[in-house]
């Protein structure tokens, strides 16, 4: 009898601490720009293995597209590649519900010293970027991510 009378409490329950998907991609943005800060390669390496599809793509803001091994190395590389991070800030504009999937709109901004072909310099780097999430399983993951703005300025550093 307790059982049976307990059963509707636990379901309202169960319904309201069942995670924000908002939330989880949110909290998911955040670990994603804390280990870019940090410059962790192999964290970085894992996380996009864990939140991204396997048919992932990536659209730069120049129409070029990368799979989601293609996208990992560019990401890879370029932390590699950064001798400083000075400012890196990912900001959540919006996550809005479509149907079965989520739209994320974030903004980037990353100022770093960075060597090329050994030389350095100071890069600039503001961009936009359209992520769609689908939920795999009981996770949400990324389906797509298109660049849709992107302001890079490249200095020599003195």
């Amino acid at each position: 009898m307790i059982r049976l009378a307990l059963s509707p409490i636990l379901v309202i329950f169960a319904v309201f601490s069942a995670p924000n998907p908002k939330e989880q991609l949110i909290a998911k943005y955040k670990q994603f720009n804390a280990i870019y800060q940090k410059s962790d390669r192999v964290s970085m390496d894992s996380w996009i293995k864990s939140n991204c599809i396997s048919k992932f793509s990536y659209t730069s803001y120049h129409k070029v597209r990368y799979s989601k091994e293609g996208f990992r190395n560019s990401v890879l590389q370029d932390m590699q590649s950064t001798t400083k991070v000075i400012k890196s800030t990912l900001v959540v504009r919006s996550v809005e519900a479509h149907g079965d999937h989520f739209v994320a709109i974030i903004v980037s901004d990353f100022k770093g010293n960075v060597s090329i072909d050994s030389r350095k310099y100071v890069l600039s780097d503001q961009s936009v970027e359209t992520d769609t999430w689908i939920q795999e399983g009981k996770d949400w993951k990324i389906q797509n991510r298109v660049q849709v703005n992107e302001d890079m300025q490249l200095q020599p550093a003195e």
